[in-house]
Order: C-alpha cells, then structure tokens, then sequence
C-alpha cells in the first residue's frame, strides 16, 4: 500500500530574477517523502527544457517519477509570478502539460492518501483522470487542498471535490466563494451535506484551525517570524499536516507541526527549500524522522 497518491500540477514559478520548481501538489509531495512517507505523484510535463529539469529535481527530491508522463506537443506548466508586497499574483501558461494528465495503468490501487486540488481540474482530460482514479482506489484519507487560483475552476469542480473527500483545507478568503458554490450557509452545513469529516482552515494572522462536524475545533496560532516570501506556505502547512496525521494519527500534533513548518517555509526562499535545524528537530520531537 502506498502513503500517498499526488495528483495534479507540476510547473516551474518563474519569479524576475530565478524560476524554482513548484505546484502545490508537488509541493506537497516532496515534503511527504522528505519525511520518509511513501508515495506516488501523478501528473504531466512536455517534451523540453524545463520538463527535463522537472524530471531531474523531482528525481533528485526523491520522488518517482514513474507515473509522470512526458508528454509531445505540449509545454511544461510554468506560473509567472509578481511579488506584490510579500504576496504574490500568478499567470499560468495555458494549455500546458498538467491540463492532460493520462490515467496511469499501473497505479497501485490502495494509498492512505489521496491529495488533490482545483487548478489542475481546469481541463476535461484532466479531471477525468482524478475521478478515475477516485474512482477506482482504496483510499483512507481523501484530502482536497481547494486552492483556488484565478478564474480556474467551476460549480461542479468545486462540489465534484467537496463529495470526493474526507477532509477539506481552504483559507479565510476562499470560505465564502465555496460555501457559495456549495449552496450551503457555513462549515457546519458544508460537512454534514458533503460529509467531510473535518475542515483545515487557514485564516491568516489568526492562525489555523481544524474544524469537526461536532463543533470540536484545533487552534494553532502563528508565529512572528521575518516574512520573505508566501509562495509555498499552505502547501507546506498541508504536508506537515499529513505527515504528521499518517504518521501519529495525533490530530492536535498534525495542526501544530503543519503550522510551524509554515512559518519556517515563509522565511525562506522557494517552497521546498532545505529544512533547518530547528524545523528537523521538531520532525523528530514529533516522530516524523
């Protein structure tokens, strides 16, 4: 049985002066294994120059590399990106290689967890290819990462994923675009149609918290750390998470080693730079390694 199954992005952030290789579920994927987890990523790149280099960082990650196709004909996904301040706006080529993601005959058929989001849905072949493989695994954990980027995304994306998982992450500002799609008044109303065992939220300088259908909710707090850059940031949160989760089934653990992950990645450059020797420590502190 696998860990993990990753499935959706992979593309290049293309900042003024550097490009570093990213999507949130790649993202995702290479800090799960960083931990020792075990897993698959299944996506797409083209037939070119940063679709090598994909393949060669991702590989050197420690990642497989056996259920991303190399695909002719199309690009590599690369998000151009402009810092505002310390936030950052994204512009993704379109199409690309992630929007025709094959079904991978070979995919092992049972995982702990399956990871997904929005973005890479924006294509019919795509898509098709997550719901076959929800389709057609036995999954423990289903966990939708919303992600909402620009206009990438749909009525029936969005309730296709809110009935696919177990559990949802979504930030303060996505929760009334979702609640809104899922015709629904608040969270509690959201898990009990859809149900969703349990809701991460992210909600900025107020922290994070995972949120119950019996009204139980798990604060953690964020810390003042000195604020580089938020590329990257809730996808660490989301890795440290379920990590942590698969690894100890410690729901209080998983919130709190997720959270300080993120502040550690926001102080850095990238979205998987090297961990330090504080953010090691508390893998350790926390069975991880």
């Amino acid at each position: 049985m696998l860990d993990f199954i990753i499935f959706g992005e992979i593309l290049f952030d293309c900042f003024e002066d550097r490009s570093t290789l990213g999507g949130a579920p790649l993202n995702v994927g290479v800090h799960l294994s960083r931990l020792g987890l075990r897993g698959e990523v299944v996506s797409a790149v083209g037939r070119d120059s940063l679709g090598e280099e994909a393949l060669r960082e991702i590989s050197e990650s420690g990642l497989s590399l056996d259920r991303i196709a190399s695909l002719d004909g199309v690009e590599t996904g690369r998000a151009d990106i402009t810092l505002v301040g310390k936030n950052a706006d994204y512009t993704f080529n379109d199409p690309c290689a992630w929007d025709r993601i094959p079904y991978p005959e070979n995919l092992e058929k049972k995982a702990r967890l399956l990871y997904f989001g929005t973005l890479a849905q924006r294509s019919a072949e795509s898509r098709a290819t997550l719901k076959r493989i929800i389709g057609t695994s036995e999954l423990d954990i289903v966990f939708y990462d919303v992600n909402i980027r620009k206009n990438f995304y749909s009525e029936e994306t969005v309730r296709d994923g809110l009935g696919a998982c177990t559990l949802l992450k979504m930030n303060d500002e996505e929760v009334p675009l979702i609640l809104s799609l899922a015709g629904v008044k608040d969270t509690a109303e959201l898990m009990e149609r859809y149900d969703i065992r349990a809701v991460l939220l992210t909600e900025g300088k107020q922290g994070t918290s995972l949120i119950f259908r019996d009204g139980r909710r798990i604060h953690e707090g964020i810390t003042n750390v000195p604020v580089v850059d938020t590329v990257g940031a809730g996808d660490s949160l989301s890795a440290g998470f379920l990590a942590t989760l698969l690894r100890t089934g410690d729901e209080e653990k998983a919130v709190r080693v997720g959270a300080k992950l993120a502040d550690f990645i926001v102080t850095q450059r990238g979205a998987t730079p090297p961990y330090d020797e504080a953010t090691t420590e508390l893998f350790r502190e926390n069975g991880l390694l």
